[in-house]
């Protein structure tokens, strides 16, 4: 069963705005060469980030690459991506195993 995605999610899967560019940088495995494309400027990745990309993956707008449900492939995308995540990033996402 797919997840329908909120109005705002939705508008921003639409206009392609920045809250769906960092979702799909996180489903694409590709936050990091965005962080490398302004060294100035490198932003963490935030829960919200998060949540859309696992919103956009139930909703069946993209497809799965991250499963949140698998114990060790999130543990492997956190051990990847760990410079980019913030303490409150890995405790959402590992709350589903506590």
């Amino acid at each position: 069963m797919t997840k329908q995605l909120t109005a705002a999610e939705l508008r921003s899967l639409i206009k392609q705005t920045s809250p769906y560019r960092n979702a799909q940088a996180i489903l694409a495995n590709e936050w990091g060469s965005r962080a490398m494309e302004n060294p100035l400027f490198q932003a963490p990745i935030t829960v919200a980030d998060l949540q859309f990309a696992q919103n956009l993956q139930a909703a069946g707008v993209s497809p799965v690459k991250l499963n949140f449900t698998d114990y060790g492939a999130v543990q492997r995308w956190i051990a990847a991506n760990r410079q980019y995540l913030t303490a409150d990033d890995r405790a959402w996402l590992q709350r589903p195993f506590d």
